[in-house]
């Protein structure tokens, strides 16, 4: 199943008929009552996010999956901004968005601007990577995106990274206080052309109530 495509905005445009589409979601995989609250709270911090996303953001949001199967979250924006008026608007809230990124949901915010500023530009110049997919460990995803972050990678490293040295403490703590982070199986942020893509996926086969 598909859900509708609800068109949910920055200025909190959607999101009540999105909730709808969760809530609906939710009666045709036929989850129980905890694990479709579980769907809800991963829907909206998802949901909160575009809130905070600065300037006039635009997005889809949708949900697919068969009962029994994974689920995936989806949310996909296209930039219709030119490159100068990105660059202004970097240049021009840079130090007040790099102060706003706390948590686990932040970065992920993060990645979801930079990303549609950066969708433009030259994605096969290292230098045109968007900065925070650098300090998540993504420099090129050698798939029909031109960069990809993924959850399970980046938790997989830094768990490996903790084990053998103690380094990434922090980064852990992170995941561990996000409800998003501790619910889904893997969180993906992409670009693409001039699309950036999240998807989060919960597969329920695997993780019963």
């Amino acid at each position: 199943m598909q859900t509708d495509k609800v068109r949910v905005n920055s200025n909190g445009t959607g999101t009540a008929p999105a909730m709808d589409e969760v809530e609906r979601f939710s009666e045709y995989m036929g989850l129980d009552r905890k694990c479709a609250m579980r769907l809800r709270l991963i829907a909206e911090e998802t949901l909160g996010m575009v809130n905070a996303i600065t300037e006039d953001f635009e997005a889809d949001f949708w949900l697919e999956g068969e009962r029994d199967q994974a689920c995936r979250l989806h949310l996909t924006a296209e930039t219709k901004m030119n490159l100068s008026k990105k660059r202004e608007l970097l240049d021009a809230s840079s130090d007040k968005k790099n102060a706003a990124y706390k948590g686990f949901m932040g970065r992920i915010r993060e990645m979801m601007e930079e990303g549609i500023y950066a969708a433009d530009e030259d994605a096969s110049s290292a230098e045109n990577v968007p900065p925070v997919y650098g300090r998540m460990g993504v420099h090129g995803a050698g798939n029909s995106y031109a960069y990809q972050y993924s959850l399970a990678k980046y938790r997989a490293d830094i768990n490996a990274a903790k084990a053998s040295s103690g380094d990434k403490a922090e980064e852990w703590d992170e995941l561990e206080k996000s409800i998003v982070a501790n619910i889904a199986d893997d969180v993906r942020v992409g670009v693409r052309g001039n699309t950036v893509e999240l998807v989060i996926e919960k597969d329920w086969s695997k993780h019963n109530a």
